[in-house]
């Protein structure tokens, strides 16, 4: 019976996440153990707790500059709400970049998130049921989030795969396929419609390909409608609409620098856009200055600390890369609302198998209020929310009816789903909606898309030449006519102005908003952006190349890609895995071997070159390089000298942090070409020295405690005070001036010479004065001293 238990975990979850067939799933669980073991009642019971022990639960990408969290609910980032539900995140929102918490003015933020949730929605009809079913995946709620598992999803399965080319033992990894995504996290979960989602995601840290994350999904028409695994119908499910939904708030940190707060009152009708690129099918948000930090603004634009002066300066979006059209309903399938006059443009047969309707059906724009009650009624066929693009109706940009981008409207866009740029505003909500679909037992379709970020939405050039996309004006909140729909896209170079009336001859887009920045003409970009790939049209470009294998650029037909990503990426000489230990006299050393020099692949991007080694404050930068260390170079190679370092490795000894600085290293591959590896081997280390014999003199470091900005980023947990100078084992007793006892330390630790006094408890500081301590051991020896914290 154990046997069992074990196997209906694995086949009916674990298999049937993989491979999404439940049939075959049961099959094989009763060729195996009901045709060969007499299990009567008792097969219930086992099968029961494996369903239930499957909760929901996240995995998280991490392994590019684009960090995201993903659940086997369909939720992505978190439960969806708009701000008031409180916005403190141990887990990345859509995180760019990665790893960017930190500490200014004694004030914690958990870094630079770009959504409130995402999710995808299902809806659809069967016979045997009068009511439509709706499976609302995540991106639901409003000022609180809505209930998803157990309600609109059933969560089965979700699993993270590392595709790494280097182990963490620093051994080159024998099972790495290169033509495979390096982090890869696959979720499923059941619906109300009787539909499995299986969702795959994948991370690259590859320069040029790190700053977006592909989404594939499968949809499997099993009739499964309350995620127990058995089918409840074999009824076809019928004018069934799927809409991968976002809310956009570009960012956290630099709302909470300006505002004290991540709101949607701040950031909705106030200073983001939406706006969306024809060429692309790419839907993203751009702030309309990026929040240039109300007190540092100069300061980290000359030092590059906290990812530079503009605190928002990302462009977060996502583009599609494939739909499915082969079970998109015909005429007869679906009571689909199309306008009489619309059937000469909405129809199409270029899908085959007869007329079927131009996709998207609907490119949705909407506040951040996506509470169920609101939005459920967008998903009928019978109403159409966003009519399609009709003939005559959008002007051109500034009157030049041979712009490109008007030209590809009117040749590929009329008859599809609408985009309502006039409020976009509004601009946090987003939705790309495909079908109607008619799907029987069985059935199977799959859409792609990619999640994308860049600094900014295009380079100066491409504002000067004329480039314009949906949206990103005031619209119906200043007046703009309808027909007014291409605007100038902005970029960090230099600030442009348009908006508004007056309108032509004058001033072809307005005149009354002003957007933009002057940043980039006087500082550079930050470290995080590590190619030549900078805005969120380069990031995307990339992203399509990924997932088709081809650099061809826009326009794009996605409905001819292919309906699984190719992935065959170029790949750099992977970064080395780092270890950094301290010398006798408290030096930091970061060594590694030389494994990566005989990585090979014949999509290599260059010969290994050089190692960079680099020490920051912070992950996110600014890196300041230590060493360039060519390979077999004697001099940075250990023949012996340093017992903690293997011999024939590669250090690197750097002697600057003093004992209880924490810094971070990394040690990035550079080709013959100066392409670089991702930055993957980030490491955090705080300058130690090792335990002394005999309790002597304790030091107290640093002495005074001044609370100063905490501007190299440092968390709060960073907030304390070390104790050098003991040995493995002693007990540390810290009173107030007034004799109260205000904490015991244990220390037990071989290694080091230090522990511990954080000068936060239970999320308030310490005051200032002074405290005394008292160190014993357990062979009574005593040390006594003060120390002083000064606010």
């Amino acid at each position: 019976m154990e046997n069992l238990q074990e196997f209906t975990t694995v086949y009916l979850f674990r298999y049937f996440g993989r491979v999404l067939d439940v049939r075959l799933a049961m099959k094989k669980f009763f060729e195996k153990y009901v045709f060969k073991q007499i299990v009567s009642g008792l097969l219930l019971l086992q099968i029961a707790p494996a369903i239930e022990a499957q909760v929901r639960r996240y995995e998280i990408h991490r392994r590019g500059m684009l960090h995201q969290t993903i659940y086997n609910t369909g939720e992505i980032g978190r439960a969806y709400h708009q701000g008031q539900a409180g916005n403190a995140t141990s887990v990345p929102l859509m995180e760019w970049p990665g790893f960017s918490a930190t500490l200014v003015d004694d004030i914690e933020y958990d870094g630079k998130h770009h959504i409130l949730g995402g999710g995808i929605h299902i809806s659809g009809e069967a016979a045997d049921t009068s009511q439509r079913m709706y499976a609302f995946c995540g991106a639901i709620g409003a000022s609180s989030p809505e209930q998803v598992a157990g309600q609109w999803a059933f969560p089965l399965s979700i699993y993270r795969i590392e595709n790494y080319p280097v182990l963490e033992s620093g051994e080159l990894n024998p099972d790495y396929n290169p033509d495979e995504a390096e982090e890869i996290i696959v979720s499923t979960w059941g619906t109300p419609l009787g539909i499995v989602v299986k969702r795959t995601t994948r991370a690259w840290s590859y320069p040029d390909y790190n700053d977006f994350i592909i989404y594939e999904y499968e949809l499997e028409y099993t009739g499964d409608r309350n995620g127990d695994l058995i089918p409840d119908t074999e009824e076809p499910l019928t004018n069934v609409l799927v809409s991968f939904v976002y809310g956009f708030a570009p960012n956290m940190f630099g709302y909470q620098r300006q505002y004290n707060r991540w709101l949607y009152s701040d950031f909705e009708r106030n200073d983001q856009r939406a706006r969306f690129d024809p060429t692309r099918w790419l839907a993203y948000n751009l702030h309309m200055n990026g929040l240039p930090d109300p007190v540092y603004y100069e300061a980290w634009g000359r030092s590059g600390e906290n990812g530079g002066g503009l605190n928002a300066p990302g462009a977060p979006g996502f583009m599609m890369l494939y739909y499915d059209t082969e079970h998109l309903a015909t005429p007869e399938e679906t009571h689909a609302a199309v306008e009489p006059g619309d059937s000469a443009i909405v129809w199409t047969l270029e899908y085959g198998g007869g007329p079927k309707i131009r996709q998207p059906w609907m490119i949705r724009l909407e506040t951040s209020n996506l509470r169920v009650s609101k939005i459920k009624g967008y998903f009928h066929v019978d109403f159409r929310k966003n009519p399609p693009y009709r003939p005559g109706t959008i002007d051109p940009p500034a009157g030049d009816s041979t712009h490109p981008v008007y030209q590809w409207y009117r040749q590929y866009w009329i008859g599809r789903g609408r985009f309502n740029h006039r409020q976009t505003r509004k601009a946090v909500g987003r939705m790309f909606t495909f079908g109607p679909y008619t799907l029987h037992i069985g059935d199977k379709i799959e859409f792609s898309y990619a999640e994308v970020i860049g600094y900014g939405a295009a380079r100066k050039e491409e504002t000067d030449g004329g480039l314009v996309d949906f949206g990103g004006s005031c619209g119906e909140d200043c007046g703009e006519p309808n027909r007014r729909a291409f605007y100038p896209v902005p970029n960090w170079y230099e600030t442009i102005r348009y908006g508004g009336t007056p309108f032509p001859p004058t001033y072809p887009y307005g005149f009354l908003y002003e957007y933009g920045s002057t940043y980039l003409s006087e500082y550079e970009l930050p470290d995080y952006v590590d190619s030549d790939v900078v805005t969120v049209r380069e990031v995307a470009d990339k992203a399509k190349e990924a997932y088709t294998g081809s650099s061809e650029g826009p326009p794009y037909e996605i409905e001819k890609f292919p309906k699984d990503g190719v992935y065959k990426l170029p790949i750099p000489v992977p970064a080395p895995a780092i270890r950094v230990v301290n010398d006798d006299q408290g030096n930091n050393i970061i060594y590694w071997g030389p494994q990566v020099e005989q990585f090979d692949h014949p999509r290599l991007q260059g010969r290994l070159d050089h190692y960079a080694v680099y020490r920051a404050a912070h992950p996110v930068g600014p890196w300041t390089l230590l060493a360039v260390v060519r390979p077999g170079d004697p001099a940075y190679i250990n023949q012996g000298d340093i017992p903690l370092v293997p011999n024939g490795y590669y250090y690197v000894r750097d002697p600057e942090p003093r004992i209880g600085e924490t810094y971070y290293y990394s040690v990035l591959s550079v080709d013959e070409n100066g392409r670089t590896s991702g930055r993957t081997n980030i490491t955090r280390h705080e300058s130690q020295l090792g335990p002394v014999k005999k309790l002597g003199k304790v030091y107290v470091v640093p002495n005074p405690f001044v609370v100063r900005s905490g501007y190299g980023g440092e968390v709060e947990s960073q907030l304390r005070i070390g104790f050098y100078g003991l040995p493995a084992r002693a007990t540390i007793k810290i009173y107030s001036f007034a004799g109260q006892l205000v904490a015991t330390i244990e220390h037990n630790d071989p290694t080091y010479s230090v522990a511990y006094f954080q000068v936060t408890r239970n999320q308030q500081r310490l005051a200032s004065g002074v405290y005394f301590y008292v160190v014993t051991t357990p062979e009574g020896e005593v040390a006594r001293g003060k120390f002083v914290i000064i606010r």
